[in-house]
């Protein structure tokens, strides 16, 4: 299935030029395409994901040429480390850097941002006109009551798309994040959104990265193969300005930076996951992910990183986690209310979205927007939906 997906792509961006091959913004009321059409390019997409991952297709440590080789499995034992880890690993077959912002201006109006840069890595022999490595770049913002998206793709080889690491850089075109050397903070990210939307923002982080799983080791469902390298910076201070169609204003706020590569697909019984990072007020950062499968009982995993710095992995016997109300978004009955308990920590909060509308209307589509957080322990955050 992933093998399809990714060869499809790649007709998608030899037929489009490699430019920005669809634009969307949720604050218009025009529709592209009718429902059955969204339908089936959902129904298309819906294992091209965050944790999308049986086939193993072939690969080479050269990202210019990852053919006729086999794709390396994610096993435990791997030892991250950094700065050498925030690079690319073309030789595994998915790959993505991500980051989702919780930001405010001086009237202390709401904001939560994305960007997202993935990395697709497939069978096809490398020539100077045909790379292995194909990219896949999301923006969106949300301002509480407007949502704006946009998606890009490029190939890789020929500069408009990729990884550097001295200094560290990850881009795709315009859309920008670099770093002042080859560690990743502090750090500048630059982006539009359409014509409407323009951000600069400046990104510092003085405590660890984090391991998720066992030591980065991130298994996606219980007893099975199927995982994912997978770490984060959850403790990054943000400032800068966003230029808004009503014109600019200065942000400040919270972000949080995953990075997962893996090789290893989930099987076709696996229907989607439910993610969530929290920053919470008093300093203490919760990621949890909740994997839903066909045949199986939902398998929930997380980490908790304390208001002193202790990183705690949290297993599905932790985590207690129930839907409390679904709306209507495009279509679709999505879960957008939590109620989640982690008993051993006396946490007990709710998760409500920001603003319902946060859809992300790109090739691959999933909902993913900011969240507000009460109960035992109050903050903001992110939620990613997909296979709904």
């Amino acid at each position: 299935m992933f093998e399809f997906l990714v060869k499809y792509l790649l007709l998608l961006i030899l037929a489009t030029g490699i430019v920005a091959c669809s634009k969307y913004s949720d604050d218009s009321n025009n529709k592209s395409a009718d429902d059955d059409e969204v339908q089936q390019r959902d129904t298309m997409f819906d294992s091209l994901s965050r944790y999308s991952i049986e086939h193993q297709t072939p690969s080479n440590n050269d990202e210019a040429n990852t053919s006729n080789k086999t794709f390396p499995k994610v096993v435990p034992g791997y030892k991250i480390t950094f700065p050498f880890d925030h690079n690319s690993h073309p030789e595994f077959a998915v790959e993505w850097w991500y980051i989702t912002a919780n930001l405010t201006d001086k009237q202390h109006n709401p904001y939560a941002l994305q960007w997202t840069l993935f990395r697709f890595a497939s069978d096809t022999q490398s020539t100077p006109w045909a790379n292995a490595q194909q990219y896949m770049g999301h923006v969106g913002l949300r301002d509480g009551k407007q949502a704006w998206f946009e998606e890009r793709f490029a190939r890789g080889g020929v500069g408009n798309a990729g990884i550097s690491t001295t200094p560290f850089n990850a881009f795709i075109d315009d859309w920008q994040w670099l770093a002042k050397s080859s560690q990743m903070f502090p750090s500048t990210l630059e982006f539009t959104i359409n014509t409407q939307i323009r951000v600069n923002l400046d990104f510092t982080a003085d405590k660890p990265f984090v391991k998720h799983g066992e030591q980065g080791f991130s298994r996606k469902l219980r007893d099975s193969e199927q995982a994912s390298y997978y770490y984060s910076q959850p403790h990054i201070q943000v400032s800068g300005e966003i230029e808004l169609p009503t014109g600019k204003v200065e942000v400040s706020g919270n972000a949080w930076f995953d990075h997962e590569w893996t090789s290893q697909y989930l099987s076709p019984l696996a229907q989607g996951w439910d993610w969530f990072s929290i920053h919470f007020d008093d300093g203490a950062k919760l990621m949890l992910f909740n994997m839903r499968h066909e045949q199986a009982k939902d398998f929930w995993s997380g980490t908790l990183v304390t208001t002193n710095g202790e990183v705690v992995h949290l297993t599905e016997h932790d985590i207690q986690g129930q839907v409390t109300k679904r709306d209507k978004v495009e279509g679709r009955l999505l879960p957008l209310y939590w109620s989640i308990q982690l008993p051993k920590h006396q946490i007990d909060i709710q998760i409500a979205p920001m603003q319902t509308k946060q859809w992300n209307p790109g090739i691959f589509s999933y909902y993913e927007g900011g969240t507000v957080i009460s109960g035992s322990h109050s903050g903001v955050g992110f939620i990613e939906l997909t296979g709904y």
